[in-house]
């Protein structure tokens, strides 16, 4: 059972999704933490738009050719993949940091240098990860490659 479980995740796909689900929550948090420092972290509503354009653009490109080697429409490719991602935002990015910064009240900041990054806005990172791979995995990138060895989906494929 615990091989099949290592097996599952050990797979190209997964874990280059991950380094660049990674990468783009970097790109995300580093824009908000930037303009937290302008706008105030009370005004976190203000920041969290130009940190998830950047970070969605990011993220693009890189699950288009680094995580599923899609061939496919790149701008139908792109519209789903906006759109998914706008429905992800905000259900979690404003829906998530809404209710805990607002509502519950979790306003925690982690000091890093000069900056400082809401707790809040690290907690919704790990729904949006997750919910950005079901959404690329299922509507966006769907097009099998023409080898299936080359893409490492639904072959089993390890890394």
């Amino acid at each position: 059972m615990i091989k099949r479980i290592i097996k599952l995740f050990w797979q190209r796909e997964i874990i280059t999704y991950l380094i660049a689900g990674v990468l783009a929550t970097l790109v995300n948090l580093l824009v908000f933490m930037l303009l937290s420092q302008v706008f105030g972290p009370e005004r976190w509503y203000l920041t969290n738009a130009p940190a998830i354009s950047a970070a969605l653009l990011f993220a693009f490109f890189t699950n288009r050719w680094f995580v599923f080697r899609s061939k496919g429409p790149m701008w139908l490719e792109f519209r789903r993949f906006v759109g998914s991602r706008i429905l992800i935002s905000l259900l979690f990015e404003y829906g998530a940091m809404y209710l805990l910064f607002n509502l519950m009240g979790i306003q925690l900041e982690i000091p890093i240098g000069s900056l400082s990054l809401s707790v809040s806005k690290v907690l919704t990172q790990f729904l949006v990860v997750a919910g950005n791979y079901v959404m690329s995995k299922l509507f966006i990138f769907r097009h099998q490659a023409q080898d299936p060895a080359d893409s490492g989906q639904h072959s089993g494929q390890d890394f």
